[in-house]
């Protein structure tokens, strides 16, 4: 029956693969990347394209622009009513959204093939022909400041909220997307309309569209209906230095409606073009593989367990990369318990070194998730925004091939330089004291 069943998976394996054409890169007259990917396993497209415009590029006067100016772009354009904008999509059995990131703005669609010329007319006429119409200016101050409302009466956004405060203090990666609820409340439409102008430029954006079309022919639509419009002057380009206060102390605050402890720990990390970054990245997914994670059996092992559930990324960015540790408990007295273990088990993974079988079950898994991904167009433009715009597509198509090539002992003298000297940042939120309620 098993060996039935990794025959039958093999054969869709293959199938899917047949499916999937090639994948071509281009820069259009005006400035503007575009990457197209064929996928003729349902006759749908998708696109995402990424404005770099986000949180990041934002300041103290006017944080949250980037979010309100999303929601504006569905509100009509210089050919379409925002009826028109919104509702056409649907009548082409197709679906229209957008959303804001520190560091991207991601405006996509998904529509049957056979619309797809359509498509691509109106999500370029979206882009670039908003008249942000200040009559519609009251409805979504009111719908940005009840998500704001929400978000800062959320426990998991109050979290957020602190730790970022710390780990980026300083530099505009420690405010929030959806921005201050008195600058929204009160913003001009002129100013609005200046950073529209000044970011919304096609040399300014990298687009993907994936599905099933033939790249020749897409690419004259693309360049039809996206290259018409003028490049402009780019405002300059910023980066951040992002330097967490590493230390022995755990910053802690008392969140009012917390129920559970959170602890979070950040540790240094090498940047995307580094050499040890992929030996990194297979470490902490290692590590991060559920209930057979090493770590995961460390800390919730014993006849009491330290925490109740955990999880460990690497945060990888074009201004930097941090490897983030998270875990809940329900006993706030064990925090301090729960970094030293944290700290100390990852400061032995130096004296380790792993199975390659272990690596080689990383390697098939982000594998087959990336063929699964593909199959779903929708999702796959919006995971892969943040590398498409901070790294490009070459990191994407070649991210399988460059984890393959890691080796036990590339993990092992990783795990030695990041964690041997213990330098990291703890932090952690507790519900408020039964005194104080």
């Amino acid at each position: 029956m098993r060996k039935t069943l990794i025959i039958l998976f093999i054969i869709a394996m293959a199938s899917t693969l047949l499916q999937a054409g090639e994948t071509k890169q281009f820069t259009l007259s005006n400035g503007m990347v575009v990457v197209l990917k064929e996928n003729h396993s349902t006759r749908m497209v998708s696109s995402i394209v990424c404005v770099r415009a986000g949180s990041k590029f934002e300041d103290k006067t006017n944080n949250g622009f980037t979010h309100f100016l999303e929601h504006l772009l569905f509100n009509g354009t210089k050919n379409l009513t925002r009826i028109e904008l919104n509702e056409g999509f649907k009548d082409h059995g197709g679906y229209i959204n957008a959303f804001t990131r520190k560091d991207l703005t991601g405006y996509l669609f998904v529509i049957p093939s056979t619309f797809a010329e359509y498509a691509l007319r109106t999500q370029a006429d979206q882009l670039f022909n908003s008249t942000l119409p200040e009559s519609e200016f009251p409805k979504e101050r009111k719908i940005v400041i009840e998500e704001i409302k929400m978000d800062n009466d959320n426990p998991a956004s109050q979290n957020e909220a602190f730790f970022d405060s710390i780990i980026y203090q300083d530099t505009p990666y420690a405010q929030t997307v959806l921005g201050d609820k008195e600058i929204i409340s009160t913003i001009p439409r002129e100013m609005v309309e200046t950073y529209y102008r000044e970011r919304y430029l096609p040399n300014n954006m990298i687009a993907l569209f994936i599905g099933d079309f033939e790249i020749e022919q897409f690419a004259k639509l693309v360049e039809k209906y996206y290259g018409c419009y003028p490049s402009g002057e780019l405002l300059p380009a910023q980066s951040f230095e992002i330097n967490p206060p590493y230390n022995k102390e755990v910053h802690i605050r008392e969140i009012p409606a917390a129920e559970i402890t959170t602890i979070h720990m950040v540790f240094p990390a090498p940047r995307y073009n580094e050499p040890d970054y992929y030996a990194v990245d297979m470490l902490i997914q290692i590590l991060d593989s559920g209930e057979g994670s090493p770590l995961y059996k460390a800390l919730t092992g014993g006849d009491e367990p330290l925490v109740n559930e955990m999880y460990i990324y690497l945060e990888s960015n074009s201004d930097f990369s941090l490897i983030h540790f998270s875990a809940k408990t329900n006993f706030p007295e064990k925090i301090e318990n729960i970094v030293a273990s944290t700290g100390s088990y990852l400061q032995s993974l130096g004296d380790q070194l792993f199975d390659k079988k272990i690596l080689k079950r990383i390697v098939v898994k982000n594998k087959t998730d990336k063929i699964y991904l593909e199959e779903k167009l929708h999702y796959y433009g919006v995971i892969q925004a943040p590398m498409l715009v901070n790294f490009g597509c070459n990191y994407i198509e070649t991210y399988v091939d460059k984890l393959s090539e890691i080796k036990p002992r590339d993990v092992q003298q990783a795990a030695l330089k990041y964690f041997s000297n213990r330098e990291y940042l703890a932090m952690a939120t507790v519900p408020l004291s039964k005194e104080e309620n």
